[in-house]
């Protein structure tokens, strides 16, 4: 660490007793907050090898992060003092926004600013919990015996009975810090911290983090409009998984295949459509691909590079761990190209699709790091931006485009254009099944820690007060302690950037879509040959509050979060789960058309995968849980059970998520149209001979009735 402290008290007295002249006062300042910066970079470096060792299990690793993250706030509660000083003793102009920015990122860094004690406190309990959870091995993996975490993780997306799973859940939940300890000493720092960054509330301190005035209202406002498409998706699993009688009855989390039920993916194969063959193909090709941990993370890597947004450095990808859990985490030394990643083997859809999220933040953090007037506040402040967790979303969306799948050898687009609308509903339903259960939970969790902090929940009831409380807002039963073995629960961070995110991804990819030239147009090339606003957002780092540069992510079509882009985006899924829960729905599904049968290749060109090969003999012999028709399962629902979007139906005109690609020029011989053409064709011929055959025998028929009617005239004429 660099002998900081000696040179900035040199600064200090060089600026305030000197009577120099505003230009040099202004230098010094300057100088100062450089100086205050490299030693905020140091912090991370130093921060970063810590949470490196204690995330790949060094025995060290928890002790020295300990230590690292303690003296952080120390450290962050001094640069203040310091900063304060001397901005006081200045006075800025009009042209220093740039500064005047830097300036109140590092006087309000957020919960760093805590009393030492109480910031102590919240790290030992957030670094101690997580540890516990991540390296236990002891977890039930029913008939598998004891298991460390991820092993649970891959054994809970697999069983089915329902007595294992919760008993998976409950060895889990053994494992969480103890709620009360929670609710009396952890979440009630909440309040210091607001007041320590000068807001007379937690909402309003929320708001400020995420840089966002009336957040949480804006948040309420959107799930408002968003959550009858959750309700739909929640009443059809329940309909999948328990039958008609559960539908509208809260579902519980173990049966969600899941432990705090912020992702349903794991339920894919029992909620599946008739024809999905597009989802059997992909999950099988990940296997036989190996597609999973590295090679997930390359493929990852070409996408992004075929965004046009440059190569991540080989040795970022090599040199991670992938011998850990998921979800994926990012170590940031706030160093050029020194980042890394600690995530899972685990092949899947969904490892997948967080593969090139994660690696596109990484991308981001380079960008911006690259730019941002290259300095630590404006590359790493302490803030949480919907921006930021966006484009990255963005692009995880673009993973499952046609044409991506059709690149990486997943599903070609050949195959894709048959059935188009089938397709994309099977993918619209992996993607529903991540994204609005964490949606959801986000929103659950914020709120009910903010109603637990103004005093609306009785205090004999607070400790239990959070299954009752999923119960109402998710539809989801739960147990009163799940939430503690969330990340964000456990260090007080709030959900609300994501929440905003995940709503601004959506629209993001709706301003790509429009601007399609054709149904069939590749959207991945069009964003590549586009790319220009996603990168001038991500180049400005935080040196602006990110509500000021959506305007121009959206090329202007919206200066702000609409849920449309969402509701859009899934609008064939919405007419889908309408046709399960509702007998009034219209079936707009168009008759399925068969795909011609491949030729399997070679054993020698498949990759020897004993799962891959599993899994296709499995779906041979019974196949996936899928329904037999559209609309087989229809329920009646009264009006609570079904709930219409009635005018906030989708209008808008072209989104390559939505619209039928047009079936390729490739090969001419499996174009349905024309198959269909060419069958009524040949009917056409067909019907038209029988007509000539029918008229010319009754022609002939009639002229040899007529003879024989004047040869019987010309014998009565003889005979008289």
């Amino acid at each position: 660490m660099r002998p900081i402290i000696p040179l900035i008290t040199v600064c200090f007295y060089t600026l305030l007793s000197s009577g120099t002249s505003s230009g040099d006062d202004r230098r010094w300042l300057v100088s100062l907050i450089d100086l205050v910066e490299l030693d905020y970079q140091d912090q991370c470096g130093q921060r970063a090898t810590a949470t490196w060792e204690e995330l790949i299990g060094n025995s060290k690793g928890l002790s020295l992060k300990l230590e690292r993250d303690k003296a952080f706030g120390i450290f962050a509660r001094q640069q203040k003092t310091d900063v304060r000083t001397a901005f006081n003793s200045h006075s800025l102009t009009a042209d220093d926004d740039i500064l005047r920015r830097r300036i109140k990122l590092l006087l309000q860094p957020g919960d760093s600013l805590l009393e030492p004690e109480q910031w102590i406190r919240l790290v030992t309990f957030a670094d101690t919990s997580l540890n516990h959870i991540r390296f236990a091995t002891d977890y039930d993996c029913g008939a598998n015996g004891n298991c460390t975490l991820r092993e649970m993780h891959n054994s809970l997306s697999r069983e089915q009975d329902e007595d294992i799973l919760k008993r998976m859940k409950a060895s889990w939940e053994k494992k969480l810090p103890n709620i009360n300890e929670y609710l009396d000493n952890i979440l009630p720092i909440l309040r210091n911290a607001s007041k320590e960054n000068l807001y007379n509330t937690v909402e309003e301190y929320w708001d400020a983090l995420v840089e966002y005035e009336g957040a949480m209202l804006k948040a309420r406002e959107i799930w408002d409009h968003v959550k009858p498409l959750y309700i739909k998706l929640n009443k059809y699993v329940a309909l999948r998984l328990k039958g008609a009688d559960a539908v509208g009855k809260p579902i519980p989390i173990h049966s969600l295949r899941s432990l705090t039920g912020d992702d349903w993916s794991n339920l894919i194969e029992i909620l599946l459509p008739k024809h999905s063959d597009i989802y059997q193909k992909v999950y099988a090709n990940l296997h036989l691909m190996d597609m999973g941990g590295l090679n997930a993370y390359k493929e990852a890597e070409k996408v992004i590079r075929h965004l046009n947004f440059g190569e991540i450095p080989p040795e970022i990808i090599t040199e991670s761990d992938y011998n850990g859990t998921c979800p994926s985490t990012i170590v940031d030394w706030c160093q050029p190209n020194k980042v890394k990643l600690v995530t899972c083997k685990d092949v899947s859809i969904s490892s997948y699709m967080e593969a090139h999220e994660v690696a596109m933040k990484i991308k981001y953090k380079l960008i911006a790091a690259t730019h941002s007037n290259n300095t630590y506040a404006l590359r790493e402040a302490p803030r949480y931006s919907a921006v930021y967790e966006a484009i990255p979303g963005f692009v995880s969306l673009l993973s499952m485009n046609p044409h991506t799948l059709d690149r990486a050898g997943l599903y070609t687009l050949d195959r894709f254009n048959f059935n188009p609308n089938y397709h994309r509903l099977v993918l619209q339903l992996l993607i529903a099944l991540r994204d609005l259960p964490k949606l959801n939970f986000y929103m659950a969790v914020d709120e009910w820690r903010l109603q637990v902090l103004m005093g609306k929940i009785p205090f004999p009831k607070i400790a239990s007060s959070w299954s009752e409380f999923r119960k109402n807002f998710s539809l989801i039963e739960s147990s009163n302690v799940d939430l503690l073995g969330d990340p964000y629960v456990l260090s007080n961070k709030p959900y609300i950037g994501k929440f905003m995110g995940l709503i601004l991804k959506y629209q993001v990819y709706q301003s790509f879509a429009e601007e399609l030239m054709s149904d069939d147009g590749d959207l991945v090339t069009h964003v590549s040959e586009n790319n220009q606003r996603l990168i001038d957002t991500m180049m400005q780092g935080y040196a602006f509050v990110w509500t000021e540069m959506v305007s121009d992510l959206l090329a202007k079509r919206e200066n702000g979060l609409e849920y449309t882009g969402l509701t859009d985006y899934f609008r064939l899924l919405d007419e889908y789960l309408d046709n399960q829960l509702d007998p009034a729905s219209e079936n707009t599904f168009e008759e399925y058309v068969d795909p011609p049968t491949e030729v399997e290749p070679d054993e020698n060109e498949i990759p020897d995968d004993n799962k891959a090969q599993d899994y296709i003999a499995e779906k041979e012999e019974v196949g996936p849980p899928t329904h037999e028709d559209i609309n087989e399962n229809i329920i009646d629902t009264d009006e609570e059970t079904h709930v219409k979007t009635g005018s906030d139906a989708s209008t808008v005109g072209v989104l390559e998520i939505k619209n039928p690609v047009a079936a390729s020029d490739h090969n001419e011989n499996v174009n349905p149209q024309e198959a269909s053409y060419n069958v009524y064709w040949w009917i056409g011929i067909g019907v038209a001979i029988a007509v000539v055959v029918i008229l010319v025998a009754i022609i002939a028929r009639k002229r040899h009735g007529h003879r024989k009617q004047l040869e019987r005239q010309r014998r009565q004429n003889s005979r008289a």
